[in-house]
């Protein structure tokens, strides 16, 4: 009976084949990787694009705001210090450019620090629930009595707004209860009051101006924060957030990495009665933040994953997307 097989040549052939059918298996699955890198770091974009643009417009659409309207007429009686620097200078809106400062935030390479030449903003004004005032009582220990309300509490040295139809005061208090806040001069809080006098300009020397609330003033927590693109210390992902400095608990300054991705903000300013975009230098030498009205903020943000851009020239290969939003400052308009 004669033997039947492969012979040589025949193995071979069936060897290139299944090298053939392997090669296309491979290819069609690092194909298949290569478009779910590409779609999972278009979704990661998009996805911070909207965390970024939306936490960002919350603060700017509130910017200057003041609950009784008075924004330009605010005495503030807090000690300036180094270490807060432009925080808790009452200013509502200023912006910086390029390389110019905007203390605390410091430009650097450090994580937490600026990237050069990208634009920062410092925006300003109340957060949360706000108190009606019942008393305000200048003499002794100056203090105000609230109307008895369980919805917010303060507490002892919280930066605090207090307004009425005639003007606005930023101070520190004290002490706090459940219905009561105090305010005194020195003492062991950061950064304190410089004064008891509330009243206008009120301002740090002291330049004593002594006022009393009326009944139903406004009473709310000061809101000041500073926000930029800084290094966040993971070059594996990028190496940039979007991060907000801002005033904390007890007066503290603190830095948050906000947003993970975004490289570059660029932010252009619309005045009131101009067709034109101006620069943050522009608005700046003109002394014309107070006619501010809208923003223009163009974000650039760029995937974790590396090596999954045709174009390995960006940040490692990295997708890279820029976005542009037209934000109207509510309480300007």
């Amino acid at each position: 009976m004669k033997q039947r097989g492969f012979n040589l040549i025949e193995l071979m052939i069936g060897m290139v084949i299944g090298l053939f059918i392997m090669a296309g298996v491979i290819n069609l699955f690092l194909s298949n990787r290569q478009t779910f890198q590409s779609n999972q770091g278009i979704f990661q974009i998009q996805e911070s694009m909207r965390m970024a643009f939306e936490i960002l417009s919350r603060d700017l659409r509130h910017t200057g705001f003041t609950p009784c309207g008075n924004q330009n007429k605010v005495a503030n009686v807090l000690k300036a210090s180094a270490a807060n620097g432009n925080l808790l200078e009452w200013v509502g809106l200023r912006g910086v450019d390029g390389d110019t400062a905007i203390a605390p935030v410091i430009t650097g390479t450090d994580t937490g620090q600026r990237i050069a030449g990208t634009s920062a903003i410092l925006v300003q004004g109340v957060q949360g629930i706000d108190r009606s005032v019942q008393l305000h009582t200048t003499l002794g220990t100056p203090s105000f009595t609230l109307f008895p309300d369980t919805s917010t509490t303060f507490a002892a040295g919280d930066i605090l707004m207090a307004c009425d139809f005639q003007q606005a005061t930023i101070f520190q208090a004290s002490a706090a209860t459940a219905n009561t806040v105090n305010y005194v001069v020195g003492g062991s809080l950061t950064p304190g009051n410089c004064q008891i006098g509330l009243g206008l300009p009120g301002r740090c020397p002291p330049t004593p101006a002594f006022v009393t609330y009326n009944p139903n003033a406004n009473m709310s927590r000061f809101m000041s924060s500073i926000w930029y693109v800084g290094n966040n210390g993971r070059p594996e992902d990028g190496g940039r957030s979007l991060y907000r400095t801002r005033i904390g608990a007890a007066g503290a300054v603190v830095t948050e990495e906000i947003v993970a991705g975004v490289s570059d903000l660029q932010i252009s300013y619309h005045r009131r009665n101009n067709d034109a975009w101006d620069t943050a230098a522009a608005i700046g030498a003109a002394n014309a933040w107070n006619t501010v009205d809208a923003l223009s903020l163009q974000m650039t943000l760029v995937s974790a994953e590396a090596n999954v851009s045709s174009d390995s020239s960006i940040n490692e290969g990295r997708l890279q997307r820029s976005f542009t939003q037209t934000i109207a400052l509510r309480n300007r308009i």
